[in-house]
């Protein structure tokens, strides 16, 4: 799924690209005869037809010799990007792979290279093999692998800690199944955002290392060692010998860098009237009108979400039920403010400050950090009044368990640590995506039941989208339970006593909120 302008910004990258290549390779060979060789007769003379990037000081068309440049230096910056791959994801994958103290010394070795700068080391190495091509290319590729190691390394680590490999394995899978079928289609992605980005770093690698005359001789073309040629004519008016090779430099540079992948770019809208001040809205809950979601995909926009209209009051909890594939977690993520830039976002919608908790309670963490500095982070973040062990008494988390990692807790233990991390904003509306997924019925009931006591202690508006209509009906803590159904949602409708009740104090606890059959759902 690939938005409009990044298709764009891609077309035209490999255009430019292909031209550059293009004119590389053909260029010296369709020249005519003799431009690319010496003419004092014809030296230092400026752009004119028909040599139309002019000639140098010792009489070379410039644009024959920027040709040749260009094929020596992609060649290098290929070479090292390929090569710093192939060391990057052998040395990430075996770390993960092995562990233990194969993963630590080859991670100590990998700190230990990337602690010296690259041009410093690189500089070192060439110093001794001075114009040679290979000598620069191998210096290049030593240089370049850490960060991909590092990547692949986390990567492979998730991959192998994931379910599907665990049934895999159960299931009789070698070790060399594993990694054709699972790891490799993991981190091949990474290999080639890697050399891609590589390739314009080791350009400007290797024109630096020709400019400070240590990478090839002067008599060999590749744009550094033009650049540097040509730099002396410039006081003397000799414009065009360096701004060629100069100009192909950095077209080239733009063009490789530009074919990086799109971010995960978060789309953070706030929709409707934002002039409202945040005192204001703070006790308004959520409110959202004709809300549209179009997403963009190859095939064509698909519709999401069809002008959905919900409203959630302060201390009020709204349950959103609806088959798989409704749209209920597009939902979540548009309120959220966690849609994809591939998305489109029409409506209006009111709220004060919003917290979320995702269906995968894994995923709200990072698996390489304890949990107390996490929602540290976030405690700070947003100036919450709040302290971390306050936070694990409102989840019913207890207070050691903070101080483990993600992968040391329990499903329902994790689920409750992910929502502490939603509450830890000091949000006025949550939205909870399927939080019950994965927990028995008594650990259903509890997770619940704590949404409850949330919405009522802190006067909080929550949005409960769920699929457990027995945890919802057994509980009854929603006050109102709205279907979705091919992105449209039902009108609401009263869930139990709690609909009747007013906004004020003194509600009386809810009887069943959901009964069989699901009367008090409104269908389309």
């Amino acid at each position: 799924m690939t938005p409009p302008t990044v298709q764009v910004r891609v077309a035209f990258a490999l255009t430019a690209l292909s031209a550059l290549a293009g004119y590389a390779v053909l260029w010296p060979a369709l020249a005519p005869a003799g431009w690319a060789g010496s003419d004092y007769l014809r030296a230092r003379s400026g752009p004119s037809w028909p040599h139309l990037m002019g000639t140098d000081h010792l009489g070379y068309d410039v644009s024959v010799r920027v040709a040749e440049a260009l094929q020596v230096s992609l060649a290098v910056a290929v070479a090292t990007a390929v090569g710093a791959a192939v060391i990057g994801l052998l040395v990430g994958a075996t770390a993960a792979a092995c562990g233990g103290r194969v993963d630590a010394a080859l991670m100590r070795a990998t700190d230990a290279v990337a602690a010296v700068p690259h041009l410093l080391a690189t500089i070192v190495v060439v110093a001794m093999f001075r114009g040679s091509l290979t000598a620069i290319v191998i210096a290049l590729t030593l240089t370049h692998w850490t960060t991909l190691a590092r990547v692949v390394r986390a990567e492979t680590q998730t991959v192998m800690a994931s379910g599907y490999i665990a049934a895999s394995r159960t299931a009789g899978a070698s070790r060399a199944q594993l990694v054709r079928h699972h790891i490799v289609p993991a981190v091949a992605p990474q290999a080639g955002i890697a050399i891609v980005m590589m390739v314009p770093h080791a350009i400007w690698h290797e024109s630096t290392l020709s400019f400070l005359g240590i990478g090839l001789a002067p008599e060999q073309a590749s744009l550094g060692t033009l650049i540097d040629s040509a730099s002396a004519g410039l006081l003397e008016g000799q414009w065009w010998a360096l701004a060629a090779p100069s100009a192909v430099l950095v077209a080239a540079t733009a063009a490789l860098a530009a074919l990086r992948p799109a971010g995960t770019r978060l789309a953070r809208r706030r929709l409707g009237d934002r002039a409202l001040p945040a005192s204001r809205r703070a006790g308004e809950g959520l409110q959202v009108r004709d809300l549209t979601v179009d997403i963009h995909t190859a095939a064509g926009p698909v519709r999401a979400l069809d002008g959905a209209t919900l409203r959630v009051a302060s201390g009020k909890i709204v349950a959103v039920t609806g088959p798989s594939g409704a749209g209920k977690s597009t939902l979540a993520h548009a309120l959220a403010g966690l849609l994809p830039a591939a998305a489109t976002l029409t409506g209006h919608m009111d709220s004060g400050p919003v917290g979320y908790m995702p269906q995968n309670p894994a995923s709200a963490f990072t698996p390489t950090r304890h949990l107390r500095s996490q929602l540290a982070e976030i405690i700070d973040a947003h100036s919450a009044p709040t302290t971390v062990d306050q936070l694990c008494h409102q989840a019913g988390l207890p207070p050691h368990l903070i101080d483990r990692f993600p992968h040391e807790l329990s499903g329902g233990q994790l689920q409750r640590a992910a929502f502490a991390a939603a509450l830890a904003s000091g949000p006025r509306v949550l939205i909870v995506d399927e939080p019950t997924s994965g927990l028995n019925p008594e650990r259903a009931a509890d997770v619940m039941h704590l949404l409850r006591a949330v919405a009522d202690s802190q006067a909080m508006a929550v949005l409960l989208i769920t699929h457990d209509l027995t945890a919802l009906a057994a509980t009854g803590v929603a006050d109102r339970v709205v279907e979705l159904h091919d992105g449209r949602l039902s009108d609401e409708s009263a869930a139990g006593p709690r609909a009747a009740c007013p906004d004020d104090e003194g509600c009386p606890a809810p009887a069943a909120a959901v009964a069989e059959p699901m009367a008090a759902v409104v269908r389309a």
